[in-house]
């Protein structure tokens, strides 16, 4: 029978775009009504083909920290807070999800670097409890198949997450998150710019947008700037997860990060590997598609826009990216395809491949 898997990422919904009373300039997702036809689009489709077919949603499906974060920690109690007004204010959202479900679909939740507290066992507990959702989560990659689906953020040392000491506590013994070095810089330097540049966090690759903006926003380019600079002396030191020890901060390790080049080349080393035919990644922002050699490599990009200072896009980019893999018995390798979602008048846009070579 043939099997499908439909791969969506970095969606960062928030506390929803009114949030007690008041427009929420922290939210990112305004898509619900999008996302209910998208999905009941594919799950139609799926059935008319007579294909099984499953949701990956590969990471940052919640923005947990950008709305939580208070004193420049994430406290457990904010989360379920969170949890609690993103279930209500997205309404529509979970609707699409539950329906997914209800129609013979599976859900696999991987862990992202935003929604790093969903990892947490209680935190699952709550949204299967709140949503009537049977998700099935996943703390690093779900590999099925020969395909290799993760979210790609523990590729990047400052930005990989700890999945076992979780929660840390303050002196009062109240429990808060325990942030790696990359999501304590979005909360010490790029959320404080929120309110009056709330596009500031868009920008992608940050690198390059500082570049950009010293000569067009010189006045906000320097502010943050002198903030990238004061917090990365400040936090010189960080502890990585993996290794079980402290480092100090290369710069160079800041920049890569910032261009999230180490994940495409994280996902072209893995495609060496002869169990695996397809990789797909999120994490970038980036929706892409390219071989290697015979094998391919995916990003699931995001449905939030930004503004993209790289070639060949450049500007602000506006997609509802997604990644659809096809597999049939027939044939040894699956069909991948990555796509932009438009809806009513016109269905989707597929992104083309590129090749990359083997050096």
């Amino acid at each position: 029978m043939k099997k499908r898997k439909i791969v969506v990422s970095d969606l960062h919904l928030g506390k929803g775009r009114i949030f007690e009373g008041q427009l929420n300039y922290k939210e990112d997702f305004i898509y619900d009504e999008d996302f209910y036809e998208f999905l009941r689009w594919w799950v139609k489709d799926s059935q008319s083909s007579g294909a099984e077919f499953e949701l990956v949603l590969n990471g940052d499906i919640l923005d947990v920290i950008k709305s939580t974060h208070r004193d420049g920690k994430v406290y457990k109690k904010d989360v379920f807070d969170f949890l609690s007004a993103c279930i209500e204010n997205h309404k529509i959202f979970f609707d699409a999800l539950r329906d997914f479900t209800y129609e013979g679909g599976k859900i696999i939740w991987i862990i992202g670097n935003h929604d790093h507290p969903i990892a947490s066992p209680d935190m699952q507990n709550y949204l299967l409890e709140k949503t009537s959702i049977n998700f099935k989560f996943v703390k690093k990659e779900y590999f099925d198949n020969g395909i290799w689906i993760e979210h790609g953020n523990r590729y990047e040392a400052i930005n990989r997450t700890d999945l076992v000491n979780i929660w840390l506590k303050d002196e009062k013994g109240e429990e808060f998150l325990n942030m790696p070095w990359g999501t304590k810089f979005v909360v010490e330097v790029i959320d404080p710019f929120s309110f009056t540049k709330p596009y500031l966090d868009r920008w992608r690759p940050l690198g390059k947008a500082i570049k950009w903006g010293l000569i067009f926003e010189t006045k906000i380019s320097l502010l943050a700037l002198f903030k990238v600079i004061k917090f990365v002396l400040k936090n010189r030191k960080f502890y990585d997860p993996v290794r079980r020890r402290s480092f100090y901060v290369p710069l160079n390790l800041v920049m890569d990060a910032m261009g999230h080049k180490i994940v495409d080349r994280s996902a072209r080393i893995l495609l060496r590997r002869q169990d695996v035919k397809v990789v797909v990644m999120g994490h970038t922002h980036r929706g892409l598609i390219a071989r290697y050699k015979d094998k391919i490599y995916a990003n699931s990009g995001t449905w939030v826009p930004f503004v993209s200072f790289d070639t060949p896009q450049i500007g602000l980019i506006e997609k509802k990216n997604f990644v659809v893999i096809d597999m049939q018995p027939q044939f040894s390798s699956p069909f991948v395809g990555v796509y932009s979602w438009y809806g009513r008048g016109r269905i989707f846009e597929e992104i083309k491949e590129l090749n990359i070579s083997e050096g």
